[in-house]
């Protein structure tokens, strides 16, 4: 039997020169190959890669040197790691991953967006004996996905925003008639009193100090809107000079006395030493009376209104404190919108334009100050002020 040979053996060393010419095949074709092809054994270890892969992820190294390696030769270990587990599911499972999309990462190089297939790699009796696949950047095409969505996403806040801006402008056009054409009745019913009366009627006086209180509150409304109007157009007008800040607190506190009587409502100042300060004191005093007006609106008959002014290190704190009804804390951060109006102040019925936060904001900011608001449905709200003691440049009056 020594000199014999066998069948199996003769087809064995038949197909040995065979294997040899498919594998040289295969080795010359992936060494020219500009694709991103890889073949690797059960443990994920590289037996060919093509001279794109290597070009794309190993530059300046040769195919001899990487084959034997793994992914955690190359790649980080995140990567590789999730790279292994998927070619152990396809060599467990026999089912391929087809165009799986994947950010791939690197050690000093920019990262890549890649669309990755992997198959089973099987022998000629059908068995797995490995993996092999195919990756193609699609980092342009997912930067610019990327760039479509977010840009859709811009585009959807943009159109909501819109939408809101609308609603609010038709709720403000329902709020600013009601608010002109409640004093401007008011305004005309007591003039036709007056002309039935006469002026040297007992209640004349009467009669004009009302239609005074509404042509005051006409003129203020008139001057929100357009206080507004130059904010919008960048042509705010500001007066500054040296004020005194106690004595422009304690003229807003007794202009809005008398409501407070009216409401049964207890209106206090506290005030320490504070230095003068460079202010546009009209503005000041607007932004004080809106404050103001707010507090003793918003508080419920027998309430507390105060207001506080003090000295903070390297600027002055003015802050307006009330018992009222408060601002529920998911619409805090909403106050200072225009046209915007708290589900409080629409749930009491109480009226008012949503201008007058978004004024004194304005204001506040025109100082290079700050303004912010403590409040909690119920217990109450308090505004404070931040100004300055060295003021910023002054600014464009868009004169």
């Amino acid at each position: 039997m020594a000199g014999i040979e066998l069948p199996q053996q003769r087809r064995q060393q038949q197909c040995e020169p065979q294997h040899e010419l498919e594998l040289t095949c295969m080795s010359n074709l992936l060494s020219a190959h500009w694709e991103r092809v890889y073949f690797k054994d059960l443990e994920s270890r590289f037996l060919l890669i093509s001279a794109g892969w290597i070009a794309a992820y190993a530059p300046g190294r040769a195919a001899e040197e990487l084959i034997g390696k793994t992914d955690f030769d190359v790649f980080s270990g995140q990567h590789a790691s999730a790279a292994f587990r998927d070619e152990q599911q396809v060599i467990r499972t026999g089912e391929p991953i087809i165009g799986k999309v994947e950010l791939e990462t690197y050690g000093g190089r920019a990262d890549t967006w890649v669309s990755t297939t992997k198959m089973p790699l099987r022998d000629e009796h059908g068995q797995i004996i490995g993996t092999f696949g195919i990756s193609r950047d699609v980092t342009t095409q997912v930067r610019a996905e990327n760039t479509l969505a977010e840009q859709a996403l811009q585009l959807r806040a943009q159109n909501q925003s819109l939408r809101e801006l609308d609603r609010l402008k038709d709720e403000f056009i329902g709020l600013i008639s009601h608010e002109i054409r409640t004093p401007l009745a008011s305004i005309i019913g007591y003039v036709e009193l007056l002309q039935e009366e006469g002026v040297s009627g007992p209640d004349a006086g009467l009669f004009a100090e009302v239609i005074e209180r509404n042509a005051k509150r006409l003129q203020h409304l008139v001057g929100d809107l357009l206080f507004l109007s130059q904010i919008q157009s960048g042509k705010m007008a500001m007066e500054f000079q040296d004020a005194d800040l106690a004595g422009i607190a304690a003229g807003a506190v007794e202009e809005l006395r008398p409501e407070a009587q009216r409401k049964h409502i207890d209106l206090a100042l506290s005030a320490t030493d504070v230095p003068r300060l460079t202010v546009d004191p009209m503005r000041i005093a607007q932004l004080l009376g809106n404050l103001l007006s707010n507090a003793v609106k918003f508080t419920p008959d027998g309430g507390h209104v105060e207001v506080r002014l003090r000295r903070e290190e390297d600027q002055v704190v003015l802050a307006v404190a009330d018992t009222g009804i408060g601002i529920p804390a998911a619409e805090r951060e909403r106050v200072f919108e225009r046209f915007f109006r708290t589900t409080t102040a629409a749930r009491h019925a109480i009226q008012g334009t949503g201008l007058g936060l978004a004024v004194t904001k304005a204001i506040v900011e025109a100082h290079h100050g700050t303004i912010t608001v403590d409040s909690d449905e119920g217990r109450g709200s308090t505004f404070t002020v931040c100004l300055p003691l060295r003021p910023g440049p002054v600014p464009d009056t868009g004169r």
